[in-house]
């Protein structure tokens, strides 16, 4: 029986889970747009399927599917106490917003959660209760309870919540957003800070990766690669051509500065001279922070540095997959 990879079935976190896993060379293949099945080459022994994000939550929680991709705001939300659930990547790095409170901008005299407990209080005082519209009933009853909001009112939204305050069936409301842009069109502001950052996670049933050596193997595959395109994304690797009189020489200058000698220090090697005569030149191979390419060219040029090329890294793994170890020593 294959293994089941549940990823979402539209929308942002459909598209950016698509675009993620192809750079990765993980390619999900799906031949027809109405089809709920789809394919990765690289993983022939795994059947993806196309479902709805909250959805697969559930199903991975319950064991009918033995891994998924879902927003980790709907992890959150649906886990409850099921330890079987487990947040094997928890940043994919796309698919980012943030779970936030937002009151009516009128509310002057509200700017942060300590005055929404006040405004509960006075609210339940004279015999009213804060209304929250939310699809997100979990989360905000712990937030509340955590932030001596005591008296209040979940009102169940699963569309256009930002509606609720100015249609008059809830006073407040707290919704994922990415940019805020909707919830200021709807007069509202946002209270506080982030109750939570998410983004795309991968998530996999305890239970099953015990049981299962092939799910443990796709896990390890799919880790591998992921973790290796996202660490490539923030290097760069950069040649030069120095002159010296030895590996040792050329070496020894470059990590005299060693934020500037690479990942581990640089790989040097004799280049073979073009012309009779036209020797003591070193090609060096350093891995650097994309953020330091132009510190490391000047600092390069200073040694008399050369022909010096930077291209970007793919893929870039280390000695493990960290994720991977972790899961593991998490299992045991």
């Amino acid at each position: 029986m294959p293994l089941r990879f549940a990823i979402p079935s539209k929308g942002s976190l459909y598209d950016g889970t698509m675009s993620f896993f192809d750079s990765c060379g993980l390619r999900i293949v799906r031949p027809n747009p109405r089809r709920y099945t789809a394919a990765i080459a690289a993983l022939p022994g795994v059947e993806v399927l196309l479902h709805r994000p909250a959805d697969i939550v559930e199903k991975v929680a319950d064991g009918e599917i033995e891994i998924g991709v879902s927003g980790l705001d709907l992890v959150e939300e649906l886990r409850g106490d099921r330890e079987d659930l487990l947040v094997i990547h928890d940043d994919l790095g796309y698919g980012r917003c943030e779970l936030v409170v937002a009151v009516p901008e009128a509310w002057i005299d509200v700017r942060s959660w300590r005055d929404l407990a006040d405004l509960a209080a006075e609210l339940h005082a004279s015999g009213r209760t804060l209304r929250i519209a939310t699809k997100y009933a979990a989360l905000i009853r712990r937030f509340c309870q955590s932030h001596g909001i005591n008296s209040f009112r979940i009102i169940d939204s699963q569309g256009a919540t930002e509606a609720a305050p100015g249609l008059g069936y809830a006073d407040i409301i707290a919704d994922i957003t990415e940019t805020g842009t909707t919830l200021r069109d709807n007069q509202l502001k946002i209270v506080g800070g982030p109750i939570l950052k998410s983004q795309a996670c991968i998530i996999a049933s305890r239970r099953v990766l015990r049981q299962s050596p092939e799910a443990m193997a796709t896990i390890e595959t799919i880790l591998e690669m992921v973790e290796a395109r996202r660490r490539a994304r923030a290097v760069v690797q950069i040649t030069a051509n120095i002159a010296g009189t030895s590996v040792a020489d050329v070496g020894q200058r470059i990590v005299a500065r060693p934020e500037f000698a690479g990942a581990q220090g640089p790989t040097i090697a004799p280049v073979w001279p073009r012309e009779n005569g036209v020797d003591g030149i070193y090609m060096v191979t350093m891995v650097i922070p994309q953020e330091q390419v132009l510190a490391t060219v000047r600092h390069l040029r200073a040694l008399g540095g050369d022909a010096i090329a930077v291209m970007p890294a793919h893929y870039y793994f280390t000695a493990q997959s960290e994720t991977f170890a972790r899961i593991v020593q998490e299992l045991a």
